[in-house]
């Protein structure tokens, strides 16, 4: 039997396939990634905010029932707000993580779909040389019953009786 002439074709459609399948596998990865750092971010924002509340909370307390020197209460206020900055840095620091985690499942979603149009590409073309082994097992089958017909001594062959067009009449 010939080979397939679209076989390079399938090679090509079989390695899309096999990337996009990894591409997928890299997406999800990274997508895993992105939201564990979402977490993290989280998980570090809502401890600093404990803490700064309880680190203000000390730092007035200091200040309650005492003579204060000149200033004090103006660098109590200035630290107080670098703690406050410290928590917008990490909230916007939080905000960049979810964006990327957004980023990532849009990503992993074009990958998805890039995959499903490269296996669909492969099936279409599967189904095809499929068909073609078809025609072609036909094809030399209807050639193998030719030769078989061209042999066989019967009614189409060489030897078939000549038919008598003519009588002998007596009178």
């Amino acid at each position: 039997m010939s080979l397939y002439p679209l076989q390079d074709m399938v090679r090509v459609r079989t390695h899309r396939e096999d990337q996009a399948s990894q591409a997928v596998t890299r997406a999800r990865r990274l997508l895993r990634e992105a939201r564990e750092a979402v977490q993290r971010q989280q998980e570090e924002l809502a401890a600093y905010t404990a803490w700064r509340l309880a680190e203000e909370k000390r730092q007035l307390d200091s200040l309650m029932r005492r003579l204060l020197k000149l200033g004090e209460i103006a660098d109590v206020r200035h630290a107080i707000s670098l703690l406050r900055d410290r928590e917008f840095e990490l909230q916007d620091l939080l905000k960049q993580a979810e964006a990327a985690a957004t980023k990532a499942e849009a990503h992993l979603e074009e990958c998805r779909q890039r995959q499903v149009k490269a296996v669909r590409d492969l099936e279409k073309l599967v189904e095809h040389r499929k068909l073609w082994e078809l025609d072609r097992a036909r094809e030399l089958e209807l050639a193998e019953d030719l030769e078989l017909e061209e042999f066989t001594p019967g009614a189409g062959g060489r030897f078939a009786a000549v038919p008598q067009t003519f009588s002998y009449g007596f009178n």
